[in-house]
């Protein structure tokens, strides 16, 4: 009994090496195995051919492109249902009318925009030739009454064409082709009511509001309203303005012609920039 006591501890002592014997054992077999699995992968990349470095190189990129396809909206897929069916018809101009998504307005969440067809190239052309052929017969006042247009409208085509004839005489090549090609997408060609605008807008400056008593049978004219609120009568401020627009405006003066060289400089420097029509 007492050689068992006496013999007790030196057992636990030597379990306790034997156990830190078989940890380093395993640590140093690990190791070994980690340092030649280096070796070999070392000697495996060193033996690899450009073809298979290459092949591993299309299968990386195949992986990356075989993504998960992106989940649409319902909304998304309703908007390309629409554009690949009733839609379709708006992916390309109406040609000699328009193609807005209304009947006259191009936005359809706006309906109080409805912007007017424009004038066409051919409309200016005749109001400036009646301009220039009799400018006391053909005021800019009777042009605009008789086209149905504004008195600013009709001064800035008479500017607008006085340029384009001083750009003829300076040898600049008119677009003729793009400017046809709008007027087919804006609608100008086709069959529209004549455009009725006022002779000049006026925006009187509006005060605070005054009221005045009557009797019922008592009678209260224009000029009667305009002496309360102390201005001049509509209609007599709108001739005044009338007269003063149409006093104002003169045709601006064409500058002197270039000469050829300057002439040919100018061209080649716009040509860059003329829009060539490639439908055909």
């Amino acid at each position: 009994m007492q050689s068992t006591r006496l013999f007790a501890p030196a057992t636990g002592l030597f379990r306790g090496l034997a156990r830190n014997h078989t940890q380093t054992s395993a640590v140093s077999i690990s190791g070994q195995r980690y340092f030649s699995n280096t070796f070999h992968a070392r000697n495996e990349d060193t033996t690899k051919t450009p073809e298979a470095v290459e092949a591993a190189g299309e299968e990386s990129v195949q992986e990356e492109e075989e993504v998960e396809p992106v989940k649409l909206s319902r909304r998304r897929r309703r908007f390309h249902e629409w554009a690949n069916g009733n839609g379709s018809k708006y992916s390309r101009p109406a040609k000699g009318t328009t193609n807005y998504l209304g009947t006259s307005n191009p936005f359809p969440n706006n309906p109080l925009f409805q912007p007017r067809t424009p004038l066409s190239d051919a409309r200016r052309q005749e109001i400036y030739d009646s301009f220039i052929s009799d400018p006391e017969q053909w005021s800019v006042r009777k042009l605009a009454t008789q086209f149905g247009i504004s008195l600013k409208r009709v001064e800035a085509i008479l500017t607008l064409k006085a340029q384009e004839k001083e750009m003829e005489m300076n040898g600049v090549a008119l677009q003729k082709k793009f400017n046809k090609g709008m007027e087919q997408l804006m609608g100008v060609d086709q069959a529209l009511d004549t455009l009725k605008e006022p002779l000049i807008d006026i925006f009187p400056a509006v005060g605070k509001p005054k009221f005045k008593t009557l009797k019922e049978d008592a009678s209260f004219t224009p000029k009667d309203a305009a002496n309360v609120l102390g201005r001049i009568p509509f209609k007599d401020l709108e001739r005044r303005v009338i007269e003063s627009e149409q006093a104002e405006f003169t045709l601006p003066t064409p500058s002197a012609p270039l000469d050829s060289s300057a002439v040919n400089n100018k061209t080649t420097k716009r040509s860059k920039f003329v829009i060539v029509d490639t439908s055909s």
